[in-house]
């Protein structure tokens, strides 16, 4: 008796991983692994149509091409929604390693037939002319300084993923040592908090930029963001973490996560991120909130 397939729609950034992670690659792992493949590049129109007996979508790509994917089905209002399994094949992976994503592709795919979902929430940061999503993070001070500073760099391909980390661990650390504080009044549980501060962070999952544990407690789809928040007075302990990163060390981050699920702040700067973009604004309140349980993601573990 001939077993029928499952049919799966794969989603594919061709510029991510090495030679093995190529589209035929993939398409030839996933059959063997028992499913019908689909194929779109992530560079391409992929949301145009989603065949109904099409299972899971699978994203293989970094947290670039997730995040993607997730804002194209919200645009479509979840029309094709349908669970997403995430093959990593991106530098830093951070969506991927929050929810304890398989690396090995292979037992990934074959983990899928366990059928474990984990739900997945997007966050949602507003002002009065702007509504923005994210996936992994949305923040300001030390974060969109490093992205500002690695997009200025010569473009040069790293043989080793390990060595861009590294480099960005360096970045950040400079900048840790002489980045300019941040005015800021935060409204928190009902109070009003003034102060400056060098970073602060809304997380969705527990990894931040090049492959760092801000957030241990950090739950994907418990209807939570975390808040971390670096004053400016804390910068030798910011420093000091950091500094043993670049020695290869494995310190816990120094400050602990608050959970929120509704953040409000008014200040004044240009450094303001959402998950790896820069964001050009003139806006200066921001509400942040959270859409909770809005993707289904097949877990591997």
């Amino acid at each position: 008796m001939k077993i029928e397939q499952t049919k799966i729609q794969l989603i594919h950034n061709p510029t991510a991983g090495a030679e093995e992670h190529e589209a035929e690659h993939l398409t030839e792992m996933l059959h063997a692994a028992g499913y019908r493949c689909k194929y779109v590049s992530s560079k391409k129109k992929f949301m145009k149509k989603i065949a109904t007996d099409i299972k899971y979508m699978v994203v293989a790509g970094g947290d670039g091409t997730v995040r993607k994917v997730v804002l194209a089905l919200l645009d479509k209002k979840l029309k094709y929604k349908r669970p997403l399994a995430i093959l990593p094949l991106g530098t830093a992976n951070n969506i991927a390693s929050s929810l304890g994503i398989e690396e090995n592709l292979r037992l990934n795919a074959e983990s899928w037939k366990q059928k474990k979902l984990q739900k997945l929430d997007v966050g949602v940061a507003k002002t009065r002319k702007e509504e923005m999503h994210f996936i992994e993070s949305f923040g300001f001070g030390l974060f969109p300084a490093l992205i500002k500073w690695m997009d200025e760099q010569p473009k040069t391909p790293f043989e080793d993923p390990n060595e861009e980390v590294l480099e960005a661990h360096n970045a950040l650390l400079h900048l840790a040592k002489h980045y300019q504080p941040i005015p800021a009044t935060i409204l928190l549980d009902g109070k009003e908090l003034s102060d400056e501060f060098l970073m602060i962070e809304l997380l969705n999952i527990a990894r931040l930029g090049p492959k760092l544990m801000l957030a241990k407690n950090a739950n994907p789809g418990d209807g939570m963001l975390e808040l971390v928040m670096i004053k400016a007075k804390q910068r030798p302990l910011m420093i000091k973490y950091l500094e043993e990163i670049v020695e290869g060390k494995k310190p816990p981050f120094p400050i602990k996560s608050i959970p929120v699920n509704q953040f409000k702040i008014k200040l004044d700067t240009k450094d303001i991120h959402v998950d790896d973009e820069l964001i050009e604004t003139s806006q200066h309140t921001w509400d942040i909130g959270i859409l909770p349980h809005m993707i289904d993601i097949l877990l591997t573990k």
